[in-house]
């Protein structure tokens, strides 16, 4: 499975209004397990979200950002990436007096990775139903 690091240095004095970015490039597929790193001294004023294109993913509240000092959050929620992007970004701003880097990794499983799981559970439940009523369902 795909893992992925990077990393981005906030400019000093940002503000909301005119956010900066990263370009991350990735496989398409299911996005996971992402950590968010904040180095000690961010103070809280280093404010990010990743997004597809346009589209927020984490946080999923839509004007919601994550600000820690010294501290790295770890998202497990599952994103399915549009095949066509191939890419996410590192939004943010940092509202501090000195620049802050920002790492961050995660992972991007194949979709019948992630999705063969629920249909192995379908077919027990078709097999279990033919074994219980007969072949007359399907």
């Amino acid at each position: 499975m795909p893992h992925y690091s990077y990393e981005h240095t906030f400019s000093a004095n940002g503000v909301k209004s005119n956010q900066e970015q990263a370009v991350m490039e990735c496989a398409w597929g299911i996005l996971t397990n992402v950590d968010i790193s904040f180095q000690w001294g961010t103070s809280r004023r280093v404010h990010v979200h990743l997004d597809e294109a346009l589209h927020q993913i984490f946080p999923t509240n839509p004007n919601g950002d994550y600000a820690f000092n010294g501290y790295t959050i770890h998202v497990t929620g599952k994103y399915e990436l549009l095949p066509s992007t191939r890419k996410i970004y590192l939004r943010g701003w940092n509202e501090g007096a000195y620049d802050h880097t920002i790492a961050v990794a995660f992972e991007v499983l194949p979709k019948e990775d992630v999705y063969a799981v629920p249909s192995a559970i379908d077919n027990l439940r078709r097999l279990w139903e033919r074994m219980l009523y007969g072949s007359r369902l399907s």
